[in-house]
């Protein structure tokens, strides 16, 4: 197991270098100069040429990026054009509420997802699987901007039930809890198709496996058989399934952040590429990248974890 874990915690560091060179470059081919969004439209050409000196622009890309690794290996992801803020200090308030959104996202999804999946392989072919699977195939239809503004429609315009621009604080607090129901709602809503359709179909297949009708043969209830028995094994798939979903999260967290006006990583990258702000947006590039390859590394790991036939691959 710990050389398995050590193999893979390997790879990520080519893929991380990977994801820091695309970014880099994107930032490159952006038409806008970063000198001149720090100088501002009235600066002359000579104070424009002096901050790309400054910035270090003038020198060839293989400089930069050498010069942009090593002030990350510093721990130094640059100052904001806009602000002239560092950008570890606008990162570090905005880590923790996409965690918060991620968290309150996922507790609730997951578990009604897998419910929803297993309920319907067990009772396959009746009405409430056929229901599952309309809802599963509805829910990943909608794409998470339609969703949270009908939720802002209703339930927090027409209805006036729940607060639905900003973060209203802790999750601890009954007003952080309310501020962050509607983007939670928004953002695990998409969330529980994907998991209850692969937990449908993993189920099926481990309900017809031998060990499930000796475990019936030797007269177990049905429910310690759906969970102890078939439910367990059925689990490495989805919870494979349920990383890669985690880590497209990400990608929907940028969305609702903006549409909720959530101050999270995603809203401050929205907001970096609208400025031309290219530190700021390269350090959110860099922390949405390294937390995808991450989540992707722990599922990994318990993947090898649930099937021990995985540690010797």
């Amino acid at each position: 197991m710990l050389r398995h874990a050590m193999q893979r915690v390997a790879l990520v560091v080519p893929v991380l270098l990977g994801v820091l060179l695309i970014g880099f470059l994107l930032m490159q081919v952006v038409p806008t100069d970063a000198a001149t969004v720090r100088a501002g439209p009235t600066a002359s050409p000579d104070v424009v040429e002096a901050i790309r000196r400054d910035l270090g622009l003038d020198k060839p890309l293989y400089v930069q990026f050498g010069l942009y690794l090593w002030r990350l290996a510093q721990g130094d992801l640059g100052v904001s054009i806009i602000n002239n803020v560092p950008v570890t200090q606008e990162l570090g308030a905005t880590i923790g509420p996409t965690l918060e959104l991620m968290v309150a996202s996922l507790i609730w999804a997951i578990p009604i997802g897998i419910l929803m999946g297993t309920v319907a392989a067990y009772w396959r072919g009746k009405v409430v699987d056929r229901a599952v699977l309309a809802f599963s195939v509805a829910g990943g239809s909608v794409p998470v901007f339609f969703l949270g503004l009908l939720l802002i429609w209703f339930v927090g315009f027409q209805w006036q039930l729940l607060p639905f621009t900003g973060r209203g604080g802790p999750l601890w607090t009954l007003e952080g809890l309310k501020a962050i129901a509607l983007p939670a709602l928004t953002l695990g809503g998409v969330f529980i198709g994907p998991v209850s359709r692969m937990t449908r179909t993993a189920v099926l297949d481990v309900l017809s496996a031998d060990h499930v009708r000796t475990a019936r043969a030797k007269g177990l209830t049905e429910r310690r058989v759906v969970t102890a028995h078939a439910l367990r094994n059925a689990l490495i798939p989805v919870v494979t399934l349920i990383g890669l979903q985690i880590g497209f999260l990400l990608g929907g967290a940028v969305v609702t952040e903006t549409v909720f006006s959530w101050p999270g990583v995603g809203r401050l990258a929205v907001g970096a590429i609208l400025s031309s702000d290219l530190p700021m947006a390269q350090g959110t590039i860099i922390v949405l990248s390294a937390g995808f390859i991450l989540i992707n590394l722990f599922v990994d790991l318990l993947y090898a974890a649930l099937d021990p036939r995985m540690r010797a691959a």
